[in-house]
């Protein structure tokens, strides 16, 4: 191990030695994650049951800023998947803020699908965060940073 690392040197974190190379598929999964976010908002937003008073601009906000990320990241070759953030952090904060109000769970009097709906809008702001992060940090390659590899 010497022979090829000095000691003190620092070692790269093992995370980094996991690449994922398929930027067309990553493209397509980070603008499909969005749109699950802005589809889930959108049907909370119609709902009977708002999470908090005064809820449905902010629900639609986020399904507006849903369709222009959307738009933009379907039609234009820049790096713009930080501003999916924007988009995965207001359904994570309005989220938020129906656990503090009155969110829509069956315990609350909702039905199963608008709560699993609601649920689902919190678990694909999640997962948005992690991929946005694993592409930052240079596990994922999402076009259109081929790295000299198409998929």
């Amino acid at each position: 191990m010497y022979r090829h690392r000095r000691p003190g040197s620092k070692r790269a974190h093992v995370l980094r030695y996991l690449r994922f190379n398929l930027p067309r598929l990553t493209k397509a999964l980070l603008l499909a994650v969005v749109a699950l976010i802005g589809g889930c908002a959108a049907a909370v937003a119609v709902s009977d049951h708002p999470p908090f008073p005064h809820a449905e601009p902010a629900l639609w906000l986020v399904v507006a800023l849903a369709v222009a990320f959307l738009a933009f990241g379907l039609t234009t070759r820049l790096r713009i998947w930080d501003f999916g953030s924007a988009v995965a952090a207001g359904a994570l904060i309005i989220y938020v803020g129906g656990i503090i109000g009155d969110a829509p769970f069956v315990w609350n009097g909702a039905p199963v699908g608008l709560a699993a709906t609601w649920n689902l809008m919190a678990f694909a702001s999640l997962g948005y965060l992690a991929l946005n992060w694993a592409v930052n940090f240079g596990m994922l390659v999402a076009w259109p940073d081929t790295q000299g590899f198409t998929d």
